[in-house]
C-alpha cells in the first residue's frame, strides 16, 4: 500500500542520513586526530628547537665562563709573576746596597789602617830624623867647644847645655814643622771651600737650565741630562707624569 511504501523510504532516507551523519563524524573525528597529530610533531619540533637552543646558550655560557676564568688565571699568573719579579728586583737592590755598605766598611777600615800605619811610620820618622839631628848637633857643638880637651865635670855641664841647646833646637823645628802644615791645611780648607762654591754656582745654573729647557726635550732626553730623581723633583706634577711614562727606566745604566 501507499502507507507501506512511504514508511519504506523514509526509514531507507533515515538510515541513509545516519550514515552520513556517522561519516561527517568519523571525518571530523579524523581531521580533528589529523590536527592533534600535527599539533603533537609541532609541539615536538618546537621543543626539539627550544632545547637544542637551550643546549647552545648553555655551551655558550659555560664557553664564555672558561674563558674568563682562564683570562683570569691568566692575569693572575701574569700579577703573580710581576709580583715576584718586583720583590727579586727588590730582594736584588737590597742585596746589593748591604753589599755595597760591607765593602764601604771595609775600604773605610782599610783606609784607617793605612793611615794609622802611614801616621805611625812617619813618627818613627820623625823621631829618627829628631835622633841623627841630636846627634848631628851634639857632635858639633862639642867639637865646637873641644869638650874632650875639658875635665869631666866641666866636661859633663858643657854636654848637658848642648843637650838642652839641641833639644830646644828640635822643639823649634818641630813647632815650625807644625805651623807649616797648619798653614798649609788651613789653605787647603780654604781651597775646598772656594772649590764647593763654584760647584754650588754650577749646579744652580745647570738646574736653572733644566728647568727652562727640560720640557721641549720630554721623551727624547739624552743620558746624563737629569742626573737622579733628585733632578726630576726640581719639576711639577705635570711634567714627571708626561715624563716616566715615556722614559725606560730613564736612571737605570742598564738601559743605555
Amino acid at each position: 500500500t501507499i502507507s507501506s511504501i512511504s514508511s519504506g523510504i523514509n526509514a531507507e532516507y533515515g538510515e541513509n542520513e545516519r550514515l552520513q551523519l556517522a561519516e561527517e563524524n568519523r571525518r571530523i573525528l579524523e581531521f580533528a586526530k589529523q590536527q592533534q597529530t600535527r599539533e603533537s610533531n609541532r609541539m615536538a619540533v618546537r621543543m626539539a628547537e627550544e632545547e637544542a637552543k637551550a643546549k647552545i646558550r648553555a655551551d655558550l655560557a659555560h664557553k664564555l665562563s672558561t674563558q674568563n676564568r682562564e683570562r683570569e688565571e691568566l692575569q693572575q699568573i701574569r700579577d703573580e709573576l710581576a709580583w715576584e719579579e718586583e720583590e727579586e728586583q727588590n730582594r736584588l737592590r737590597d742585596q746589593a746596597a748591604r753589599e755595597k755598605q760591607i765593602r764601604m766598611r771595609l775600604e773605610l777600615q782599610e783606609v784607617e789602617r793605612q793611615q794609622i800605619e802611614a801616621k805611625a811610620a812617619k813618627k818613627q820618622a820623625e823621631r829618627d830624623e829628631d835622633d841623627k839631628f841630636r846627634q848631628e848637633m851634639l857632635a858639633k857643638f862639642a867639637e865646637d867647644d873641644r869638650i874632650e880637651q875639658m875635665n869631666a865635670q866641666k866636661r859633663r855641664m858643657k854636654q848637658l847645655e848642648h843637650k838642652r841647646a839641641v833639644e830646644a833646637l828640635i822643639d823649634d823645628r818641630r813647632k815650625q814643622f807644625e805651623a807649616e802644615k797648619a798653614a798649609e791645611l788651613e789653605e787647603m780648607e780654604q781651597e775646598r771651600g772656594r772649590q764647593a762654591m763654584r760647584q754650588k754656582i754650577i749646579e744652580e745654573e745647570r738646574q736653572k737650565l733644566l728647568q727652562e729647557h727640560a720640557r721641549q726635550l720630554l721623551g727624547f732626553m739624552p743620558k746624563g741630562v737629569l742626573r737622579d730623581y733628585k733632578d726630576l723633583s726640581l719639576f711639577d706634577d705635570e711634567f714627571r707624569t708626561n715624563f716616566e711614562p715615556r722614559q725606560v727606566d730613564f736612571f737605570d745604566e742598564k738601559n743605555w
